[in-house]
């Protein structure tokens, strides 16, 4: 049961999912929106009491905030732009299932960060940057944003087959270790930092 305060994202996407996630002060609540819906009526208070009716049956329920997010795949062309750098949101989007945008923006500035030392102390080496454009990229093509459509696939399934087929596969791979221990450092971005360092 939700406490009387929440945070809620009306996520622009129609698809019948919605994710609860408690931050320190309040719930986030992400539930979709269907995009002919005008954004005033999307978060006026009767449809916030609708989706809490619905969700908790609680309609009451107090809101901090409430906003709209437009779901977003895309990666920059390039991340380094002469003495520019592109990290994070500003290099790429994803939608926010998983949590891998922050991460993986803390990712890239950890590549980064040494490169701008060593420029700083010895000289600037354009090689070093395009290095980080090269590795950067590819991860974030790779995995980060294949993670997150893989997020989103599985809970637009719903209680469909496919969802329980996604299901299934979860079990297989926690029955196994080494499925398992492999999921878990994919999932930890461990794995991707190990692509990373691999690109030349």
């Amino acid at each position: 049961h939700l406490p009387n305060l929440a945070y809620v994202n009306y996520v622009s996407d129609p698809d019948e999912w919605q994710v609860l996630l408690r931050v320190p002060s309040v719930w986030r609540v992400l539930v979709p929106a269907d995009e002919a819906t005008p954004d005033r009526d999307l978060l006026s208070d009767q449809n916030k009491c609708a989706v809490f009716d619905r969700l908790i049956g609680a309609p009451n329920t107090e809101t901090e905030h409430r906003t709209i997010y437009r779901v977003h795949q895309r990666v920059v062309k390039r991340m380094d732009h002469g003495r520019v750098f592109l990290v994070g949101d500003a290099a790429h989007l994803n939608n926010p299932l998983g949590g891998f945008g922050m991460n993986s923006g803390i990712h890239d500035v950890w590549n980064l960060c040494p490169r701008v030392a060593q420029a700083l102390r010895d000289e600037h080496a354009p090689e070093s940057f395009a290095q980080f454009d090269r590795q950067r990229r590819a991860v974030t093509h790779s995995f980060i944003q294949a993670q997150t459509m893989r997020n989103k696939e599985f809970l637009e399934h719903g209680a469909a087959a496919n969802h329980e087929r996604s299901l299934q596969r979860m079990r297989d791979t926690a029955e196994d270790d080494d499925q398992r221990h492999a999921f878990l450092m994919r999932q930890a971005m461990f794995t991707s930092l190990a692509d990373a360092a691999a690109i030349v």
